[in-house]
């Protein structure tokens, strides 16, 4: 639909293109740093009136620059008129310092957009209200260490490096059980250290097979380690024991739930996406329940956890609101059970009747569509 209205970078010499990067620097940051590349534009806007103190009207200038110069290209965001801006092969080339051969230009889905929409809007309207709560000047680079610093881990992607990292920040940021012995080298038994060797020993498995990197470091004992929970895995006897028991921040980053924050008294926060509008119980509540166990074997207690479920439809906030307190249904007898289907789903995964209100689910609504005509 918009194809004829893109202009292709080649058309344009190499200095002029360069000249048109340098001159919109903070557009670029926004997409490349917040976006991932991809952004809609009046988020791109309100991000660079944030962040760089520029009004709207020379944003759009930026922006139609970019696009004069082929820097940036646009495309239909939905089935509406709205439209996702794309960076081109040439401004990630710039910022990966690499040549535009090398260069990958960014493949789209829907799912891969909403999720977009989704964190620029929660960057918007929480991320850049807790830095004022701390007083943080709002520039980019303070957004960006501030999620880091206060494990906010919306933009951890479900590879290898990105979980071998979060892994890093939980071990800095939260109560590590054994954190004091397992620091000084003393050799003991870790369900968090265990699992962060797997993910250790899978990055530099994939680094050398996939990638042909060099690796000087030995990771044989990684790979050990990875073998030995994978021998404890096949003498389970069903997928539920083995997400009970082995379920892993690998496993909730690749399910699209993440960190809200450091603990705080033994309260966490974890948040989810409803990125293709298809929430359902069954998945908020057995992932939650499984990163609520998950939890308690890294830290060695049962921590309250708020889960924030964040959706742009209403009516189905309002739906899966009203199925929590329907009434259970047990299918092998085929009768009604005393408990409601929040209460099933915490029976089910055997977790103490005591330890049901640790978890707390809220959804929280945000009008994307009618804000972003999407």
């Amino acid at each position: 639909m918009y194809r004829n209205e893109n202009i292709s970078a080649r058309t344009k010499n190499r200095l002029a293109k360069e000249e048109c990067f340098n001159r919109n620097i903070p557009i670029l940051n926004i997409l490349f740093y917040i976006g991932n590349g991809f952004m809609l534009k009046k988020q791109m806007v309100t991000l660079a009136r944030i962040f760089y103190q520029i009004n709207e009207h020379r944003a759009n200038d930026m922006v139609a620059d970019l696009l004069s110069y082929g820097l940036l290209i646009k495309k239909q965001a939905t089935d509406t008129k709205t439209c996702i801006y794309i960076m081109t092969k040439f401004p990630l080339a710039m910022y990966h310092e690499c040549s535009t051969r090398d260069s990958c230009s960014i493949k789209l889905n829907n799912r891969k957009i909403w999720n977009n929409v989704y964190r620029a809007e929660f960057i918007i309207r929480q991320a850049v209200l807790f830095m004022e709560q701390l007083g943080i000047e709002l520039t980019l680079q303070n957004l960006l260490n501030f999620l880091t610093d206060y494990c906010i881990s919306i933009f951890t992607t479900e590879n290898q490096m990105a979980v071998y990292q979060l892994y890093g920040s939980l071990y800095e940021s939260f109560p590590i059980k054994d954190k004091e012995l397992i620091s000084s080298g003393f050799p003991r038994v870790s369900d968090f250290m265990d699992d962060y060797y797997k993910i250790t020993a899978d990055l530099y498995h994939h680094q050398c097979n996939f990638l042909g990197y060099k690796i000087d470091d030995d990771y044989s004992a990684y790979l050990g380690i990875k073998n030995k929970l994978q021998r404890e895995k096949d003498l389970l006897s069903s997928p539920k024991e083995y997400r009970r028991n082995y379920y892993s921040l690998f496993n909730m980053t690749a399910a699209g739930f993440f960190f809200i924050g450091k603990p705080v008294d033994g309260k966490i926060t974890i948040g989810t996406f409803d990125k293709c509008n298809n929430m359902y119980l069954k998945k908020i509540y057995e992932n939650i329940i499984c990163i609520y166990l998950m939890l308690e074997r890294y830290l060695g207690f049962y921590p309250q956890i708020t889960l924030q479920v964040y959706m742009s439809d209403a009516d189905r906030i309002i739906s899966l609101r009203e199925k929590e307190m329907e009434q259970g249904f047990d299918y092998s007898r085929c009768e009604k059970q005393s408990l409601t289907k929040r209460e099933c789903f915490f029976q089910n995964m055997r977790i103490p009747r005591q330890n049901w209100d640790d978890i707390h689910v809220d959804y929280i609504y945000y009008p994307l569509r009618e804000k972003y005509n999407l």
